[in-house]
């Protein structure tokens, strides 16, 4: 399969799944919050992002496996590839039979690191030791799932998410329904659907990798030292990461209250949508990239790169546009009236988000060529940044959430923005700022957003679902057609061969 079907096959699965899980998201917020109250809702996302804390140290063994293993198949070294696959499970195996105490120990006194509403200390304890179990399960999936990935099977990786999300949505209903309404069924259905995912993706590695067999006899410590030159500065870029992306809501929760961290949990909820539909659509290039790294192939996997940055760039700006634009009958139709007064705070998370997810492609590219000490250390300074930045704007100014907003999309604007397009464009051997023309066309795009939603509802008015998603979908053409324009006529071309053109098989 070539490379343009085989991101045509990658890029209709990766929507797929973001367009079944953008529903999920989209219908579960306000669901949750009207069974369990806006304080006990704020614990669901808290618990991920805590409970998410802890997978910065298996990084270093899932991140970089399937990229040494990418290169022992390419090869068709097995014996090397069944001690790259049993290294990593190993130690993987070792460090979460290390992890676990702590965790469940965490879980179970809950209540002493963060703002519990009242009478819902056992339930939140519950609701933790089910993610925690989830957390550890899902890393063995990780691993597991590199066969298929390897062997450009998104599609099939993608389901595991699927058979996660649905089997989770269908045992909360029935729990919420049929017995009883509380944090403690939502994190049974979690633990529940995380068993089932899991089991699905052992099939898929017994399937696409029947040559590799699981030995801890076969461990190698050469083979972890190689891993971990390069998965230690995994680790580190994941610290950053969490920094930036996951410490909002303990900050808000700690400082601000439980209350107040359930809004905002739900405004980040749509940041998360959008933030994920781009990991999907950039990870597509991800096996793509590996495969043309391992063939030696540089220069088609630079052009890839660079064409995917600028579209997925303007792609997110559109969707932040529209958003911005209907953002108060959005928030009052969706959750209720009185949340429509958070337009500004919604507004204010989603607009750093094209130029800052626009570069995602261009971390493949990293990984691939195993540059990855610079940017590490210079995520984990910004990622300070935003935590102490966050933490003075919101005890010592009015700003409140707004603070840990502006902390965010500041700082990341910063790494995102100035840092990451310089430095690989200098690792690619091209001009520095090359990629900083897609960041100038989707803030063209941005500024006309912001324009018009000042002064949209002083000629529209919105009420009801029908006229929401009517808009939208007008808003969204218009943009889109806007960002076409924008596009070089090489870029027009290989857009309109990617989509239109049919898929060829060998």
């Amino acid at each position: 399969m070539n490379t343009a079907s085989a991101l045509k096959k990658n890029l209709i699965s990766n929507i797929l799944l973001f367009v079944l899980n953008g529903i999920i998201s989209f219908w579960l917020p306000p669901f949750l919050v009207k069974k369990l109250g806006i304080g006990a809702y704020g614990l669901i996302p808290l618990s991920t992002s805590m409970i998410g804390y802890a997978a910065i140290i298996t990084v270093a063994i899932n991140s970089s496996v399937s990229r040494f293993l990418a290169l022992d198949l390419t090869n068709e070294n097995y014996t090397a590839a069944n001690r790259t696959f049993n290294t990593a499970f190993t130690s993987l195996f070792t460090l979460l039979a290390l992890l676990a105490p702590c965790l469940f120990i965490f879980s179970f006194n809950i209540s002493k690191f963060i703002s519990i509403p009242e009478g819902l200390g056992h339930d939140a304890s519950i609701l933790f030791m089910c993610v925690s179990v989830g957390f550890i399960m899902s890393a063995f999936t990780s691993i597991f799932n590199s066969s298929a990935y390897i062997a450009n099977r998104l599609d099939l990786v993608n389901r595991v998410s699927v058979i996660n999300t649905y089997t989770r949505v269908i045992l909360i209903l029935l729990i919420f329904f049929l017995i009883n309404v509380s944090l403690a069924g939502y994190g049974t259905s979690i633990l529940i659907a995380s068993i089932i995912s899991s089991s699905y993706s052992f099939y898929l590695f017994r399937k696409f990798t029947p040559t590799i067999k699981i030995d801890f006899k076969l461990f190698d410590k050469s083979v972890l030292g190689e891993m971990l030159s390069m998965g230690w500065w995994l680790i580190v870029i994941q610290l950053g990461s969490i920094l930036f992306l996951q410490i909002d809501l303990l900050v808000i929760n700690k400082l601000l209250g439980n209350v107040q961290a359930g809004k905002y949990g739900i405004i980040l909820g749509w940041s998360h949508i959008i933030r994920t539909l781009a990991i999907a659509l950039s990870g597509s290039l991800g096996p793509l990239i590996l495969n043309l790294y391992a063939k030696k192939e540089f220069d088609q996997m630079i052009r890839l790169t660079q064409m995917s940055n600028k579209v997925l760039s303007l792609f997110i700006g559109c969707m932040v546009s529209v958003l911005c634009i209907i953002a108060p009958a959005l928030l009052s139709i969706w959750i209720g009236p009185e949340y429509a007064s958070l337009r500004w705070l919604f507004m204010l998370v989603l607009l750093p988000l094209p130029i800052n997810l626009g570069v995602l492609p261009l971390f493949s590219l990293n990984r691939a060529y195993n540059k990855l000490r610079v940017p590490g250390i210079y995520t984990v300074i910004m990622g300070a940044c935003n935590l102490f930045l966050a933490m003075y704007l919101v005890g010592e100014t009015s700003l409140k959430l707004y603070g840990v907003a502006a902390a965010s999309g500041i700082v990341l604007t910063f790494k995102n923005f100035i840092f990451m397009p310089i430095y690989v464009a200098s690792n690619m051997g091209i001009n520095k700022l090359t990629f900083f023309k897609a960041s100038l066309s989707t803030m063209l795009l941005l500024v006309i957003a912001v324009g018009t939603s000042l002064v949209y509802f002083d000629f529209f008015v919105i009420t009801d679902w029908f006229h929401l998603i009517l808009h939208s979908g007008i808003l969204f053409l218009i943009f889109a057609g806007i960002s076409f324009l924008l596009l070089n006529k090489d870029e027009k071309k290989m857009i309109l061969n990617t989509v239109l053109k049919k898929t060829k098989k060998k």
